[in-house]
């Protein structure tokens, strides 16, 4: 197939630790997220139920393995009484090593990994093009009642820093749009106003000067 089974994850977590197992002490460190099937869901042959959100475990190999290959792995485990379905990674001590650090500074919040797996998908859905959905098939176990795991290589990784949000400027309402042009006159319309006020005035004060005269007229008059 020309199309690979692809995950996208989001918030990885380190996990450090030792356990004691048959007299030996074994380091756990992992990184696990949750991560989503793109362009499609994880299914079980024979079994009802489609999934898209998966438990992403990454670990490394042991120190001075020779395996080149990164490593992955799909299925579903019991948690809880119930099914849960993962994918576990394992990756080359390196890489592994890489993505911790760079993880630990805030540049690995978001990864994603494209596998060629033993997944199965009906026949008509060979000839989809990448970009349409697909459903993803576990086959079914040795005795016939569950699903086997299924297994693949990594054939890329990639991790970056979360997008940072896009701000959006505020938008002026109509009545805004209308009064800003008004307040955003010059000083030199502030001006103009202030001497049509006191032509204003200067009129009046004539106009009230006149009336006077004119009583003190009939005054004299009589």
């Amino acid at each position: 197939m020309t199309r690979r089974f692809r995950l996208d994850a989001s918030v990885p977590l380190f996990v450090g630790g030792y356990a004691s197992r048959d007299g030996q002490i074994d380091d756990t460190q992992r990184i696990e997220a949750r991560a989503q099937v793109v362009d499609g869901a994880l299914r079980r042959a024979g079994l009802e139920g489609t999934t898209r959100h998966l438990r992403l475990t990454l670990r490394p190999f042991a120190a001075g393995s020779e395996t080149p290959r990164l490593l992955l792995m799909l299925g579903y485990r019991n948690e809880n009484g119930e099914a849960e379905a993962f994918a576990d990674g394992f990756l080359a001590p390196a890489v592994f090593e890489a993505l911790k650090a760079d993880m630990l500074s805030g540049l690995a919040e978001e990864l994603s990994l494209e596998a060629t797996t033993n997944l199965w998908i009906r026949e008509e859905d060979r000839g989809r093009p990448a970009g349409q959905p697909v459903d993803w098939y576990l086959g079914l176990a040795e005795d016939g009642r569950g699903s086997a795991p299924a297994r693949g290589f990594i054939d890329s990784m990639e991790w970056r820093p979360a997008a940072a949000p896009v701000a959006s400027e505020p938008r002026q309402t109509a009545s805004e749009l209308a009064v800003a042009p008004m307040s955003a006159q010059p000083a030199e319309h502030d001006e103009d106003t202030a001497a049509d006020q006191l032509r204003r005035i200067n009129w009046s004060l004539k106009q009230l000067l006149l009336l006077l005269a004119f009583l003190l007229i009939i005054i004299a008059v009589k």
